[in-house]
């Protein structure tokens, strides 16, 4: 089975085209549910759509936009950029992290953070984000990659509660 998203993002970072051009390609297609509706929409002829394209894509991106267009595929493009932003930053050596808390960490706290998830991922750069999530109640929930790394009290609670209901 292929995962059509990672499919076409390979393909567009395959292609090599300035990041600028993806970005404002990206732009146009994540700021428009019409302009997606449309290129998918089987009412709308393919030469309609190629005319659209043609018009508003950066010429770089244009006949790739074809191709996901005469497939069907256009609505499927907001997994394709994330997984084509995972392979960017992949390329360059980055790995993405979100950390959920209650109380901020100060900026000390966030650069060690980072040096220690960027030495156990072997990677040269972390893309850090943070996020406040006052449902924890205390602690916080590291998520690097597909790895979670939960130390909240509301987890801790949670799992105090199956331990004494199995009793």
């Amino acid at each position: 089975m292929t995962n059509l998203p990672e499919n076409y993002a390979r393909v567009l970072f395959d292609l090599k085209i300035e990041e600028d051009q993806v970005r404002e390609a990206r732009g146009l297609l994540m700021e428009s549910d019409e302009l997606r509706e449309a290129l998918v929409s089987p009412i709308i002829t393919k030469a309609d759509k190629r005319r659209v394209i043609d018009k508003l894509f950066p010429e770089a991106m244009r006949n790739f936009m074809k191709v996901m267009s005469d497939n069907g595929d256009v609505g499927i493009v907001k997994d394709m950029f994330g997984a084509y932003d995972a392979l960017i930053r992949e390329r360059d050596g980055v790995v993405y992290a979100t950390f959920t808390y209650v109380t901020a960490p100060d900026e000390a706290q966030v650069e060690k953070l980072k040096k220690k998830i960027a030495k156990d991922h072997g990677k040269q750069k972390v893309e850090l984000h943070l996020v406040e999530d006052r449902s924890l109640i205390g602690g916080f929930v590291l998520t690097v990659e597909d790895r979670v790394l939960d130390r909240s009290v509301k987890t801790s609670i949670t799992r105090l509660r199956r331990h004494f209901a199995e009793r």
